[in-house]
């Protein structure tokens, strides 16, 4: 029991009815000095307000956590499937056992069976949990501090070629994954977006699909196409849901469609594709064809055109004919186009010269039969 000096700053540790607390006050120790007389006081006259701060198990926190992130979290359903990973291990420990040194055995635990990326985004959860846990009074401390995200291996974005969007719609199921993919191709929306979508959405009549549930919050509108209109028809006069994409099997709403991705890229033969590289593709064919930066940004509901820059990649064909121009532009042997054009501008200037001295000289020749015609 003291104030303890620990990665630079200063933490309180005491006892209450047995229970061991410790608490980050920060890098002066005079300070903690002082906040650990006052802890001390409290516990003595029976007035200490945090003493059951830690003593809730993860398990028991988790359902408060999830009652808030339903409240106010769109993706709060990802929330769940995380959630289910970080359970079985840290459950039923309380909120104070959960250490950084734990947490670090929790990580190479997963390691054993998902990628980096995975790990990261669950003790992402962890950490947010613990803040929360803080701002409501259930812990004192976040043991994430400290304790570093994995080095993930950046996939890098891709954009189809028309020949791999026929194999892949040619390896979709017609029921089921194909109109999801097409909707995709067509509208450049997020998978979470068009699963959710539901027939009230989608106006026939004016030929819109108003997404509602977007990442920013915000509500926009996408023209539906000719081939989009055509398979919307075909979908509206058998709808047994109020969702536009259902499960067959079940007649309910798609809730996870990585299975059918999976299968349909395995189908096609294609490797190496996300399901989010479809809006890449919608993004990158627009501006291919000549569509401004700014319409591309209203379809893919972006706030700034910053980030619709990173989806719009020039095609290959189009960097070949950018650097082409430079044949002209430079030249062939290295001489700048400016300075070959000088030096041609000279060469025409000094023959014509010689052709107006010829001239000069012929003509008196001719007059006096010295001119030898063929010479």
């Amino acid at each position: 029991m003291g104030v303890v000096f620990k990665n630079g700053k200063y933490l309180i540790d005491y006892r209450v009815k047995g229970r061991r607390i410790r608490e980050v006050i920060g890098p002066n120790k005079r300070m903690a000095e002082q906040a650990l007389a006052v802890r001390l006081s409290e516990i003595v006259q029976g007035r200490y307000k945090m003493a059951r701060q830690g003593r809730e198990t993860f398990a028991e926190f988790s359902k408060a956590y999830m009652e808030h992130s339903r409240a106010n979290k769109r993706s709060w359903d990802r929330d769940v499937t995380l959630l289910s990973n970080l359970l079985p291990f840290f459950g039923k420990r309380q909120l104070s056992d959960i250490t950084p040194h734990l947490i670090e055995g929790y990580k190479r635990q997963r390691l054993e069976r998902v990628k980096p990326a995975t790990v990261n985004r669950e003790i992402a959860l962890l950490k947010h949990m613990y803040n929360m846990a803080m701002l409501w009074e259930k812990a004192s401390t976040n043991p994430m501090k400290g304790v570093k995200l994995l080095r993930e291996e950046n996939i890098p974005e891709r954009v189809l070629t028309a020949e791999e969007i026929s194999k892949l719609l040619d390896a979709c199921t017609e029921k089921y994954s194909r109109p999801i993919v097409l909707t995709a191709l067509h509208t450049g929306m997020r998978l979470n977006e068009i699963l959710s979508l539901k027939w009230p959405q989608v106006d026939l009549a004016q030929r819109v699909i108003t997404v509602l549930h977007s990442k920013n919050g915000k509500v926009r509108k996408i023209p539906i196409n000719d081939t989009l209109f055509s398979m919307f028809a075909a979908l509206r006069g058998k709808a047994v849901s109020e969702f536009v994409f259902i499960y067959y099997k079940t007649k309910g709403p798609v809730t996870v469609f990585r299975n059918a991705w999976l299968n349909a890229l395995k189908r096609s033969g294609i490797a190496h594709a996300r399901f989010h590289d479809l809006r890449h593709t919608f993004a990158s064919n627009l501006v291919k064809a000549g569509v401004d930066l700014k319409t591309v940004m209203e379809l893919l509901g972006h706030s700034t055109i910053i980030m619709t820059s990173r989806y719009a990649h020039s095609a290959p064909e189009s960097k070949k004919a950018a650097v082409s121009v430079m044949d002209v532009v430079v030249g062939h042997k290295g001489g700048h186009f400016l300075d070959t054009c000088t030096k041609v501008e000279q060469k025409d200037s000094d023959k014509k010269k010689l052709q107006e001295l010829a001239i000069k000289l012929v003509g008196p020749m001719r007059k006096r039969g010295r001119v030898v015609e063929g010479g």
